[in-house]
């Protein structure tokens, strides 16, 4: 009596180290500054405090709309965190409106001032 033949033995599988998960660093500190920028956009039209959120506001605009490019880029690169950059960037963009906004109203009252014609 033969005995039968084994089968070939199998390599095992190569190991594969696990992919490091990739986030949207930036996608995210652009939604975390974008509702920042807006609550501060929010206080610009108040009378004496609106001069010192228009100097937090501004810079937090432009930042949360500058962060939100560069996530966007990423999301293309890499295809996550297309979303929260989307979010920064409406966030941003929103600040800025109401800061232009504001900004153009307060200085077309100093426009539409004539002086009064006296004697």
């Amino acid at each position: 009596m033969t005995m039968p033949a084994m089968p070939p033995q199998q390599p095992p599988p190569p190991y594969t180290h696990p992919l490091p998960a990739v986030t949207n660093g930036t996608g995210i500190a652009s939604v975390v500054l974008g509702p920042v920028a807006v609550l501060n956009a929010a206080f610009v039209p108040l009378p004496y405090l609106g001069f010192i959120a228009v100097l937090t506001a501004f810079p937090l605009a432009v930042a949360t709309i500058i962060l939100g490019h560069f996530g966007m880029r990423t999301a293309r690169q890499y295809g996550v965190g297309r979303a929260l950059a989307v979010i920064g960037l409406v966030c941003g963009y929103v600040a800025l409106g109401v800061i232009l906004a504001t900004a153009t109203l307060f200085f077309s009252q100093f426009l539409l001032i004539r002086p009064s014609m006296m004697g």
